[in-house]
């Protein structure tokens, strides 16, 4: 990497951080109610022990819905660019693999069957995640490889498959429908500490592809290329592959599907530093979480006191953000 590139990418993380740190801040001050930064910075130099209505709205509402929105986003995003460097495919985001169309089945059994509790829910969402993934694992390996395009298209096929089960069930729900779909569009509605608990399984994998951003940068020119360059490009689907999985299956287990997260951020972070992992990694989690930590505070205060899921929220900014990142590339 020239001095130039290593410039840009330290440019673009700082950037990234402060974008982050805005986010977090308006995140955590803004909402039905409001928050002042020195309101804010005392209630965290106090501690959660206090009394006061600003302080309970601080460490048992406000902090920990704000903290699990930024780790989703950010867990999203980074399966967002190993899935869409793996497949070398620019549509493709953390769903496309059939996990979380597996968590959601998970998660709907919870709901049907009276365990919508953690860990009951969050066990039911990873189980169903972790067991799609093996039935579409299975179908793409051949001859002790791993058939990326194969693997795609088990992953749509299955996830069909999973959301005409998910139909079913919420047929047969009766007044348990209303609480299925509003988990299906995705809230962090109601989420506390023990859901940031379970969410911060996901921080360890968000770094893991760092450790394989040379090998990435290679995978982007095909596979025969990376054979050819010496990388072990079954070692590397598999870790990367894995990585994805845990991280959506996390994401999905506490906050439902969130849309587009994925799939935008990705992009638009390649357009502003370019390919290179190094840089596109941890940018790319910064952005995620920022972006998510947004529509989480849209979701709760654009119509409050109702709230909009905020799947509904990403969706709206996301695809008409998405068509002109496709607009834009064609030019």
């Amino acid at each position: 990497m020239t001095s130039g590139a290593r410039t840009s990418g330290r440019l673009g993380v700082a950037l990234a951080v402060v974008i982050f740190a805005a986010c977090l801040l308006a995140s955590l001050a803004l909402g039905p109610v409001s928050l002042s930064p020195l309101k804010l910075a005392h209630y965290l130099m106090a501690g959660p022990g206090g009394s006061a209505p600003g302080s309970i709205i601080f460490w048992q509402i406000r902090l920990p819905r704000v903290l699990l929105a930024f780790l989703v986003g950010a867990a999203l995003s980074v399966a967002g660019v190993i899935l869409q460097d793996l497949f070398l495919n620019p549509l493709t985001d953390p769903y496309v693999t059939g996990v979380s169309s597996g968590a959601a089945l998970g998660a709907t059994f919870g709901i049907v069957l009276h365990l919508a509790e953690l860990p009951w829910m969050t066990i039911l969402a990873l189980i169903g995640g972790f067991a799609t993934l093996a039935v579409v694992w299975i179908a793409a390996r051949r001859r002790g490889k791993i058939d990326i395009y194969v693997l795609l298209l088990a992953g749509v096929t299955i996830s069909y498959l999973v959301t005409a089960v998910i139909a079913v069930l919420m047929i047969r729900a009766g007044e348990d429908m209303d609480a299925i779909v509003y988990w299906l569009l995705g809230s962090f509605s109601g989420r506390s500490w023990p859901e940031v608990k379970v969410a911060l399984f996901a921080l360890p994998f968000m770094i893991v592809p760092l450790f394989f951003a040379k090998e990435m940068d290679i995978l982007l020119q095909g596979e025969k290329r990376a054979l050819e360059l010496g990388v072990d490009v079954e070692r590397a689907k598999r870790v990367l592959l894995v990585t994805a999985a845990v991280l959506t299956a996390v994401a999905v287990s506490v906050s439902g599907i969130i849309g587009f997260v994925g799939l935008v951020v990705p992009h638009i972070v390649r357009l502003l530093v370019g390919p290179s992992h190094m840089r596109l990694v941890p940018i790319a989690l910064l952005g995620g979480a920022a972006l998510m930590g947004i529509a989480d505070l849209l979701s709760r205060t654009m119509l409050a006191p109702a709230e909009i899921p905020v799947g509904v929220v990403t969706t709206f900014v996301g695809a008409p953000l998405f068509v002109y990142l496709l607009r834009r590339g064609r030019a």
